[in-house]
């Protein structure tokens, strides 16, 4: 086993305990409104501003 793949295991075993279902019922909620927000920001207020057509 390498160290890349030794320290990815050390990493990613606490990673079980910390992922319940009930923190994911508060995560992806967050998550979608967030996106939804940048997503709106960016069409609505930071818009590309267009030439005229001729």
């Amino acid at each position: 086993m390498s160290f890349a793949t030794y320290f990815m295991h050390l990493v990613f075993s606490s990673i079980p305990s910390l992922l319940s279902s009930d923190w994911i019922l508060y995560l992806l909620p967050a998550l979608i409104v967030s996106i939804l927000f940048f997503s709106l920001k960016i069409m609505f207020y930071k818009a590309p501003k267009l030439r005229i057509a001729k």
